[in-house]
């Protein structure tokens, strides 16, 4: 009798599983283009652009910078992106932080995500 319960209920719960599966992957791609005085700290809240179980990361640094780091607000979980550069650029520096649902690992994380991809292009004068 088991038997007859327990392979019915695996089925539903695996069609369920690989049904959830096949939810679109949204990606927001913003690009911000900002002017800044060298030795300036230029600071964004990278948390306006996601949900509150985003992870931001820098995925491509600038090539140069004094200060380029995402540092978490203790008061509030805030993710706040700092830049500065020290000297003028002759070169325009682009900065990219991409922010990621944070699953802790659960297999179902991988299947179903949204994430922001924030380009950030920096005039130095």
């Amino acid at each position: 009798m088991k038997k007859y319960i327990l392979f019915p209920t695996a089925l539903f719960c695996g069609i369920v599983f690989f049904q959830s599966c096949k939810k679109e992957h949204e990606t927001k791609y913003i690009t911000l283009n900002e002017t800044l005085k060298a030795g300036a700290v230029y600071s964004l809240d990278v948390s306006a652009y996601g949900d509150a179980d985003d992870i931001a990361s820098i995925t491509k640094q600038a090539a140069h910078y004094a200060i380029s780091q995402i540092d978490k607000q203790a008061t509030d979980g805030k993710d706040i992106f700092h830049f500065s550069l020290d000297t003028k650029s002759q070169a325009n520096e682009t900065v990219v932080i991409t922010l990621s649902e944070d699953h802790g690992g659960r297999s179902g994380g991988r299947c179903n995500h949204d994430e922001a991809v924030i380009t950030v292009n920096f005039t130095v004068k």
